[in-house]
């Protein structure tokens, strides 16, 4: 049957395939809105040049996909890689919505895609906080308000490495197809190219990480790019390391509101964790109580998306105030949904990964760290620790892009504070929490050993050495040492504001 498709003239082919979907004419007119005298000159052969657009049209009302739909284009004189190109570059009605929380982030987005083609902009964060979900944003702005239609890719689903697909249908179904133009022949990209030609295109690969191994390479994306001038690239990595900064949006975790401070407001966090709770629970309406409870779980959570999405999940097994229990004694828990296993969660995946892109020295500081309540400033991680002004500001900022610290809002001063869930991930120091005085001199000593290090963490060390030990190197040292100038690097300008004046004093 499709052999003999394959031959039929356009006429003799809509007519076969209008029959197949029982339509009459004036009904087929009807669902493709192209009129009844052009369905009928074009099964008598009296159309010549069809234009695309009507075959579109055509193929969309009769429900046409993969090789009937490109049987139909060729039929009409149009080449078939039209037909496949609008069939990959379809998005699942969920990127329509924007993403809470995340205005900022989808319009600095779509503003470095729409300056100019032939680019590669990357959003990079811990592994939860919606990187997926703000790309499938992004690539339907775009679509909408300039017409870029999208093809999609995702490295983890293509390369089978395991990995979870991703929830609520978020995912585009064409992710191996067009993973299997750019992995052949060692990422030859000329299928791909052949494809896009001179479209106006945004190709987005989701999950494009190094660790992964069958990610797609720097070079490979940019000989796509030598040969699709109006081609744009988005890609979404765990870590921004050796990206273009000025082309990259760091995506932290969603902002939470201090339950304490009792507006009944809902914040992004909050907002992502009802808007979960009342699709799986249609018409659920948490009382004033229940709501607070679910403020201060997503406080605890620190406002990573996929965490407050598994709330959602727990709410069909246990009331929130059972969930608020949780929250303090076993966030890790609550953070996954009840279907995966405790031993190898999405959570403890993403912490992993994020672990195992710092060196040395900058697990020991957020081993140290990690027992630190409340915020801290990089003035007083240097003055406790016994650090440089750089050498403690890199590190920071390496913590910082791998999502393991967040950002406090405070009045005067830059401050972070280490993720809860990071934090419950080392839970010899859990019972020992301390809050940071005002002053850096009296800071409490934070225990120099560990007992047990947990399996979130198993390259950090049992026994923590001195930092200013570790961190030596790079003070005395700071333009002969290769891990100073690969860290300067990765993560920006921290270290050479600095280097100059790390013992002045100055104000912070």
């Amino acid at each position: 049957m499709t052999a003999t498709i394959n031959v039929m003239s356009l006429g003799d082919l809509l007519q076969h395939l209008r029959g197949r979907a029982r339509l009459t004419q004036t009904e087929l007119a009807g669902l493709s809105t192209v009129s009844v005298r052009a369905i009928r000159n074009l099964e008598l052969g009296l159309a010549r040049n069809p234009r695309k657009e009507t075959i579109r049209l055509l193929a969309d009302a009769l429900r046409l996909g993969g090789g009937r739909r490109a049987a139909l284009f060729t039929a009409a004189g149009l080449p078939a890689d039209d037909a496949s190109f609008e069939a990959l570059s379809v998005l699942p009605a969920v990127a329509a919505a924007r993403p809470h929380g995340r205005d900022a982030d989808l319009d600095r987005t779509v503003g470095l895609l729409r300056r100019t083609a032939g680019g590669i902009v990357t959003v990079a964060g811990l592994g939860g906080c919606g990187k997926t979900r703000l790309a499938l944003a992004a690539a339907h702005t775009l679509q909408t308000g300039s017409g870029v239609p999208t093809l999609w890719m995702s490295v983890l689903r293509a390369a089978g490495s395991g990995a979870p697909a991703h929830h609520d249908g978020l995912q585009p179904a064409p992710a191996a197809w067009m993973a299997g133009l750019l992995a052949g022949a060692g990422g030859a990209t000329a299928e791909a190219a052949r494809l896009i030609g001179d479209r106006d295109v945004l190709l987005v690969i989701d999950g494009n990480d190094p660790a992964d191994g069958d990610h797609v390479s720097r070079a490979t994306m940019e000989s796509l790019l030598g040969e699709c001038p109006r081609l744009r690239v988005l890609e979404t990595v765990r870590t921004a390391r050796d990206r273009e900064q000025d082309r990259t949006v760091l995506l932290g975790p969603l902002r939470d509101q201090d339950p304490a401070a009792g507006d009944g407001s809902a914040s992004p966090a909050l907002a992502v964790l009802l808007d979960r709770a009342a699709a799986l629970r249609p018409g659920y309406r948490p009382d004033r109580d229940e709501a607070a409870a679910l403020r201060e779980i997503s406080s605890l959570l620190d406002g990573v998306p996929r965490a407050l999405e598994s709330v959602g999940s727990w709410l069909l097994l246990c009331a929130p105030d059972e969930l608020l229990q949780m929250a303090r004694t076993e966030p890790l828990l609550l953070a996954a949904p009840p279907c995966d296993s405790p031993a190898d969660s999405w959570a403890g995946r993403a912490l992993r990964q994020a672990f195992a892109e710092l060196t040395s020295n900058q697990r020991v500081l957020l081993a140290r760290l990690a027992g630190w309540e409340g915020a801290w400033t990089v003035e007083q991680v240097a003055h406790h620790f016994g650090l440089g002004r750089a050498s403690a500001a890199v590190a920071v900022q390496a913590l910082l892009h791998q999502g393991l610290v967040r950002r406090e809002p405070t009045d005067r001063r830059v401050a972070f504070r280490v993720l809860n869930l990071v934090r419950a991930a080392c839970p010899t120091v859990r019972p020992h929490p301390s809050a940071i005085p005002a002053d850096p001199a009296v800071i409490p000593a934070v225990p120099a050993v560990i007992p047990a290090v947990p399996s979130v963490f198993p390259a950090a060390p049992s026994v923590l050495p001195a930092l200013p030990e570790l961190f030596q190197r790079q003070e005395e040292h700071p333009h002969d040492s290769a891990e100073h100038r690969r860290n300067t690097r990765r993560f920006g300008t921290a270290a050479g504001v600095l280097r100059d004046r790390p013992r002045r004093d100055h104000a912070a």
